[in-house]
């Protein structure tokens, strides 16, 4: 059964038609969802979870669906034939009559949902946004010592006595599940390489899944264009995995590949480990002259979110501040150390929306990859065009090494301003910097920084 079977089809007899009232999980978890998610055991720690029942009829549900490694997400809801208010879009079906779809992988999931796909199905869901919560909290938790004493310092036992030592030695457990994660090589984008280059791409991720005990294999469209690398593995072998995998797209998307040789052992390519000296692959990178820890940012109140207030001597430093600041606040920027450079762009239809589109981009990566960035540089912008490319120069985050700040959730347009040093652009309209700015602009304007952005962030 494929997914153009149970879309949309129009239907008349409404008179037929039974509603279902939304069931709450009344307490009750599946155990395989406390498996998945140790650190949300109980039904109460889900604010989105609910059960329902598909309502079919022939063989339509009026639902647009998108198999994906959570499951099926709900990207459309239409009228006919009237399904219950929890199945809405952002919502994903992560179970039907109590079989899990989480970790199954796209394919998996299909056949799955297919094979279930009945009138009166029983669904489980979980709301996009709050799922995604929880695979951060718990690939964090994951390589986070959580049981130290953060006042008195590490203990003195040896490493065998802590609390998180087998989860940080982890083997296959109960809470050990086979997985798929798939790792877009851009945003909106895909990759046209050669016949040379994709074998040269295959060996690596082959090298990759050697190393790390995972599956590593390109995703190739319809066009022989490349959108995603898949990671199929047990979830730990896949975090240790990501970060490596992350270089090696940060390789290709960079067509280092083309200067190197595809034979030589000391290629510019990203270390893939099993080296004499045991490293890693997490070298550090070096950092241009020009980068610097500037801290021309400040934070201002808001309920329930915070503004992200940014200064510099051009736009583009503003601009680079704003997003340095959003990351200072996720933790501190300080122990952040250059081991990756990933490249953003960014376009909008004006300033404000490149701003907009400029972050949104870094937090998707940071979604994504887990990157966070200490530097930012602007390498190109385009204020006619409403464009910008730029590298983001930093780590994945590590909750042994970071501390771990404030979940940034989204970026917002909401009270998003930006002054140049006659112009000011706001959501209400753009108009001239007059003389009754803060005293506190006009000084940072008299230091020679006249430029500024404030972002609001969701958090």
């Amino acid at each position: 059964l494929t997914l153009s079977a149970f879309t949309l089809c129009t239907f008349v007899r409404l008179d037929t038609l039974s509603t279902f009232l939304m069931a709450a999980m009344d307490g009750q978890l599946p155990l395989w969802l406390a498996e998945v998610f140790p650190l949300r055991a109980k039904a109460s720690e889900w604010t989105s979870l609910a059960t329902c029942e598909l309502k079919v009829i022939g063989e339509a549900a009026g639902l647009e669906l998108e198999a994906s490694d959570l499951g099926m997400c709900v990207d459309g809801v239409e009228k006919e034939p009237g399904q219950n208010a929890a199945l809405k879009p952002g919502m994903v079906i992560v179970a039907i009559d109590d079989k899990p779809l989480i970790g199954l992988g796209e394919e998996a999931v299909s056949e799955t949902f297919g094979a279930a796909f009945r009138d009166k199905a029983k669904l489980t869901l979980l709301s996009g946004d709050e799922l995604k919560r929880a695979l951060v909290d718990r690939d964090s938790n994951e390589e986070c010592p959580c049981d130290l004493d953060e006042e008195n310092g590490p203990p003195e036992e040896p490493p065998e006595k802590l609390a998180n030592y087998e989860l940080l030695n982890r083997a296959q457990s109960s809470t050990e599940y086979p997985a798929t994660v798939r790792i877009p090589v851009g945003r909106g984008t895909v990759w046209s390489l050669s016949d040379e280059s994709l074998e040269s791409l295959r060996r690596d991720l082959e090298k990759l899944g050697e190393n790390e005990q995972v599956k590593a294999e390109p995703k190739i469209n319809r066009d022989g264009n490349i959108e995603s690398i898949v990671l199929s593995g047990l979830s730990s072998q896949i975090a240790q995995a990501r970060p490596i995998l992350a270089q090696i797209i940060q390789f290709y998307r960079e067509g280092q590949w083309e200067g190197a040789d595809p034979r030589a052992d000391t290629s510019v390519r990203p270390h893939l480990g099993g080296g004499p000296d045991g490293d890693d692959g997490n070298l550090a990178l070096q950092i241009p002259d020009n980068l610097q820890d500037l801290d021309q940012f400040m934070y201002h109140d808001h309920t329930a979110d915070i503004i992200v207030h940014s200064w510099g001597k051009t736009r583009e430093e503003a601009f680079e501040q704003v997003a340095v600041g959003m990351f200072n606040y996720m933790t501190d920027v300080k122990n952040i150390d250059v081991h990756v450079v990933v490249n953003i762009e960014a376009q909008g239809h004006d300033l404000l929306d490149l701003l907009y589109h400029f972050l949104d981009e870094f937090l998707f990566v940071f979604s994504a990859e887990m990157h966070i960035s200490r530097y930012v540089e602007i390498l190109e912008f385009d204020d006619k065009a409403f464009k910008i490319k730029a590298k983001g120069y930093g780590e994945k985050m590590n909750l042994k090494k970071h501390e771990q700040g404030t979940e940034i959730k989204a970026i917002t347009m909401h009270m998003m301003k930006i002054l140049s040093p006659d112009r000011v652009w706001s959501e209400v309209g753009e108009h001239s910097r007059t003389a009754d700015e803060s005293e506190d602009s006009l000084r940072r304007a008299n230091a020679g920084f006249l430029h500024e952005a404030f972002v609001l962030l969701d958090i």
